[in-house]
């Protein structure tokens, strides 16, 4: 796949679920409101863990959405995504009478998917109070949003599904738009979708890097992340097809970078030339001199390795001057670190940023790190002209994704 630098690539849909807001407009008053959407979670028992909040999506009306046989035979996560990618085709108006399906492509990155419904499946099968029901195993493999996508809006175009961990879904912007570039596609849904499940929160536990309250990314007293779950759902199309049809152009993704720090499992690289060299990279590939970036959505977890790195690796890429004109937040301090839909969901953030030219504030920021003396935006979000933003995601095994965005038509 050869992509073609000149075909630029817009975003004209949006479709969104979060702990903060259940569609784009309620997202987006909880995001420049700086509204926490972490709190004690109920899906499971959290009992003996060192912490018992998650920001937890609060739906209540999934099986007004849905069929009785979706509700049973389809995960949590696959319902959130569902949600996400109904709000996102409906606002992007697409034409499906006189388009062509065979040329719409459906690019997700995956996480823990299922993980919750096999749960059930295990503890019913462990406890022997009921036989469980093998439905509870369909969404076991991190392509079934993905094919459900497909599958339910007949979409015979390119698919596929990337497993970066937390980078997963930035990662799948980035294919997404590549499929545009090259001229393989002209419209590709693209994000990602994650639901909290039992394993994943007790691994994060067992490793110590949870706030037993809510995480607080940049400050002094930061504890650990905390975690969260949702969908987000982008569509991109081809930018002069979608400007000549008189599309709503909510950004435009101007380049994307990928690399490894080939490091350490859950660690990131001491000196943060892995996050440094997929900034510059990004930039590169976008034709974007660093100092033409205004915003930066940073990873951002509230751990006490990253958020610091996150920082040394901005100064190396801006230059400690620059970087101090840049205007920098972590919407994980109110939506969580939603893992394989993290990426997408502050994609969104970052594209709403630009779209109504204000940051949204890393909230909980109350006693800034030495350490990470940049300007993170602290507790209140702020009006700024932004004309290009990076939306950065660092995962666990050092899989790194920087995206580029510039802003749409307004």
């Amino acid at each position: 796949m050869t992509a073609d630098a000149s075909t630029r690539v817009a975003v004209t849909g949006l479709g969104i679920i979060s702990a903060i807001g259940e569609s784009i407009t309620e997202f987006k008053e909880g995001l420049f409101n700086g509204r926490c959407g972490i709190r004690p979670i109920s899906l499971f028992d959290t009992k003996g863990f060192m912490t018992q909040s998650a920001a937890q999506v609060k739906n209540k009306n999934l099986k007004a959405l849905f069929g009785s046989l979706d509700i049973r035979r389809l995960s949590r996560c696959d319902l959130l995504g569902l949600v996400a990618v109904r709000e996102a085709l409906s606002d992007s108006c697409l034409d499906f009478d006189n388009c062509d399906r065979n040329d719409i492509g459906v690019v997700l990155g995956g996480g823990a998917g299922g993980m919750l419904s096999w749960e059930k499946f295990r503890r019913a099968l462990w406890q022997k109070k009921a036989k469980p029901r093998p439905s509870l195993l369909l969404s076991s493999a991190s392509c079934t949003l993905t094919d459900l996508i497909a599958s339910r809006y007949r979409f015979t175009g390119s698919r596929a599904t990337i497993v970066t961990a937390c980078s997963s879904s930035a990662t799948s912007i980035g294919f997404a738009s590549d499929l545009i570039r090259s001229g393989t596609h002209e419209i590709v849904i693209t994000g990602g979708s994650e639901s909290l499940s039992e394993v994943t929160f007790a691994g994060f536990n067992a490793l110590r890097v949870v706030d037993p309250e809510y995480c607080r990314p940049f400050d002094k007293n930061r504890r650990g992340l905390s975690l969260g779950e949702g969908a987000a759902i982008l569509v991109l199309e081809n930018y002069e097809k979608a400007k000549k049809k008189g599309a709503t152009i909510y950004a435009e993704v101007l380049g994307y970078a990928t690399n490894s720090d080939a490091f350490h499992m859950t660690s990131p690289d001491p000196e943060a030339m892995g996050m440094s060299r997929v900034m510059v990279k990004a930039l590169e590939r976008a034709s974007v001199a660093a100092n033409q970036v205004d915003y930066i959505n940073a990873h951002g977890t509230a751990t006490r390795a990253n958020d610091h790195l996150e920082t040394k690796a901005i100064k190396k890429v801006f230059g400690e001057k620059d970087a101090g004109d840049l205007a920098i937040s972590s919407t994980k301090s109110m939506v969580g670190h939603c893992l394989g839909a993290g990426g997408a969901i502050e994609a969104v953030a970052t594209i709403l940023a630009l779209r109504e030219q204000v940051v949204p504030p890393t909230i909980h920021l109350d006693e800034p790190d030495p350490d990470c003396d940049l300007d993170y935006v602290p507790l209140q979000s702020r009006p700024r002209k932004i004309r290009i933003a990076l939306s950065n995601s660092f995962a666990f095994g050092g899989n790194n994704t920087s995206l580029v965005f510039g802003r749409g038509q307004v």
